[in-house]
């Protein structure tokens, strides 16, 4: 059993007009700014009117931004004033942060790094502002939180685990996928959530995951064959595979393990089926395979040592390899 927090509810407030001069925006936000947007925004904002107020508390005798930084820009571009406002009562940095990244959360046009980004803050935040939470909570929950420091398969669970069991249900996401996200962000450097803000990578979870579970020079060798113009690779796995094989993967070859990976995935009896559908198919193109060894095989046996010496050097990579699987050296 676990003890139950709750995140703190960000409570209505009436509204104000407070003059965008007298509201400071604090350096550490937890979103990503683009002034693109933000001049969308003001269009819109322009024709219609702003619909959502920024929130805001009290730092000292100024106003300090809590959320609605692309709101509060565009009303600044179109030449307002002063901006609706609702008050925060977030007592610290801390809880003005959860309330960012809570309402951040709850829009849909966050990118898939943005939302790695809001979790990891809010998990730090949240950690912060409930200690206990970070081991487990009471001792109600130490036997079920002893189990998972134990489990070596997954080590992002003991530090995570109490701050995502007791989110999860808050802002709608599951708790496997808080935990991913909260990883991702952990593990990729700094540089490389620098380099995918705005671009392509920010929007897909999965290139994302895949980058991070790789070491810091290897990311920035994933990116700057990812974004090279023309790019090098197309997503992260092929981009590992020109890291390691020294080129991108060919149109035959992809197709090859894309159907590998497939079928590799079926079980006996769907092989089976596949099998028995493409049965002529198959056993035409064995024949052919063994005709084709037959014939090389006969080749080699009447070529010459230096005329096979000259085989050999142009394709010594690949006949090395092969001598390596069959265990001959």
């Amino acid at each position: 059993m676990t003890v139950h927090i709750d995140l703190p509810e960000i409570r209505a407030a009436a509204e104000q007009d407070i003059k965008i001069t007298d509201i400071d925006i604090p350096e550490d936000r937890a979103r990503s700014f683009d002034p693109e947007e933000a001049a969308a925004l003001a269009a819109v904002i322009a024709t219609q009117g702003m619909l959502h107020p920024v929130r805001v508390r009290m730092v000292g005798n100024r106003y300090s931004l809590v959320a609605g930084l692309r709101r509060l820009e565009a009303a600044r571009l179109n030449g307002w004033e002063r901006v609706r406002s609702t008050i925060s009562d977030a007592a610290s940095d801390d809880e003005a942060r959860l309330e960012e990244v809570m309402e951040n959360l709850a829009r849909a046009e966050l990118s898939a790094l943005d939302r790695c980004h809001h979790l990891y803050d809010l998990k730090q935040a949240y950690e912060r502002l409930h200690p206990d939470a970070k081991n487990g909570g009471d001792r109600r929950s130490e036997t079920r939180t002893q189990k998972l420091r134990s489990d070596p398969a997954d080590h992002a669970a003991p530090e995570i685990f109490s701050f995502a069991a007791h989110t999860a249900e808050k802002i709608g996401l599951s708790r496997r996928s808080i935990e991913t996200a909260v990883k991702i962000w952990k593990d990729l450097s700094v540089a490389s959530r620098a380099r995918c803000v705005g671009t392509w990578l920010a929007g897909h979870q999965t290139n994302l995951r895949a980058l991070s579970e790789q070491t810091h020079p290897i990311q920035k060798n994933v990116l700057d064959l990812l974004f090279s113009d023309p790019p090098k690779a197309n997503n992260v796995q092929e981009a590992l595979t020109v890291i390691e094989n020294g080129r991108a993967p060919t149109h035959v070859e992809k197709k090859f393990n894309g159907v590998n990976k497939a079928l590799a995935a079926l079980k006996d009896g769907e092989l089976d089926a596949v099998l028995a559908t493409n049965q002529d198919r198959l056993l035409e193109r064995v024949s052919r395979m063994e005709q084709g060894i037959a014939t090389l095989t006969k080749i080699f046996a009447d070529m010459k040592d230096d005329e096979l010496d000259q085989i050999v050097a142009a394709n010594e990579a690949r006949i090395v390899a092969s001598l390596k699987r069959r265990g001959a050296i």
